[in-house]
């Protein structure tokens, strides 16, 4: 049953993989750094959606902005420009977190989109 709505919505086999890599234990354990840095990508527990490290603030709290792969949200802001993160879209929710919660997903290996987005955030909430 699975199989065929798979089938039914012809998804790319890059999307299904990283729906399947998104679901809790399917990433090898251990590979979390020691130290988290920005445009670390980790899943959210509660949200059910991967988010990213934008910015350390001096308290050692992150601002984290929230990733979906829904391309009809409403909230998107801009597609994710990463090979890692290619069929992503940057949201508008902002969150903080005093430490980083969730799964290590990896690091988001585009550095000037994530500072762009950055501040497009700081921006829209100013």
């Amino acid at each position: 049953m699975l199989l065929e709505k798979v089938n039914s919505k012809n998804y790319t086999h890059e999307k299904l993989l990283g729906w399947i890599s998104a679901l809790p234990g399917t990433t090898k354990s251990g590979n979390a750094p020691s130290r988290f840095n920005k445009g670390d990508v980790l899943m959210h527990p509660i949200f059910q959606h991967p988010y990213i490290l934008i910015r350390k603030l001096k308290d050692g709290s992150w601002v984290c902005g929230l990733i979906t792969s829904e391309p009809e949200c409403s909230e998107i802001m801009e597609p994710c420009k990463s090979r890692f993160f290619s069929d992503n879209y940057f949201t508008k929710v902002q969150f903080t977190a005093s430490v980083p919660i969730g799964r290590f997903m990896g690091v988001f290996g585009n550095p000037k989109q994530v500072k762009e987005y950055g501040e497009k955030l700081q921006k829209l909430f100013a």
